[in-house]
């Protein structure tokens, strides 16, 4: 019955039916927006030169938490000159210099493994934005000043690391693209 009137409504009125189809789209979408929204999208956290910075994200199915630990380096003072062959991985944008110990990443709860190589050479971290969605999430590291600075972004789901992209501070080229497969072992 309630068919039938709906289709009796669209075939004498089909501006006016479209108009509160439309109506109530339009009330769906600000009820759901903003949530889906608000669960994706923080603003950046500033990363301590020394300490544990910790940053949180979540999406419907998916919480994310990340560790970050650092330590500050004596490499001199601003007016001091750079060394010629530097052999750290300092920036000499920030002194003293803060260098990246640990990065923890637990999804759902539970650790996943963070490969080394994703943060053994990384320094004087500005900020991090970690954006979660429903099946991957990034964490983007913003580091040094001017000429030396640099952005890594980290992709992972909920079991693993999946891949790393190292861009250009000043230009946003990006000039590195690692990507981490999961390599399953058995009888052969």
């Amino acid at each position: 019955m309630l068919q039938s009137v709906i289709v009796k409504v669209i075939s004498r009125h089909p501006i006016e039916a479209l108009v509160r189809i439309f109506g109530v789209f339009v009330c769906l979408l600000i009820m759901v927006l903003p949530r889906t929204y608000a669960e994706t999208t923080q603003q950046p956290t500033k990363i301590a030169s020394s300490g544990e910075t910790a940053i949180a994200n979540h999406s419907r199915k998916f919480s994310v938490q990340v560790r970050i630990t650092t330590h500050e380096v004596q490499i001199g003072k601003p007016s001091d000159k750079p060394p010629d062959i530097i052999t750290s991985s300092c920036t000499y944008s920030r002194f003293p210099c803060s260098v990246v110990d640990l990065v923890i990443i637990s999804v759902n709860g539970k650790p996943i493994d963070v490969p080394r190589s994703a943060f053994c050479s990384l320094a004087d971290l500005n900020e991090a934005d970690l954006r979660v969605g429903q099946k991957e999430a990034v964490l983007t590291l913003s580091a040094g000043d001017a000429s030396e600075s640099y952005s890594l972004r980290i992709r992972f789901n909920r079991e693993r690391v999946t891949g790393l992209s190292l861009f250009d501070g000043e230009s946003g080229k990006k000039f590195q693209e690692t990507t981490y497969y999961k390599v399953v072992v058995g009888d052969e």
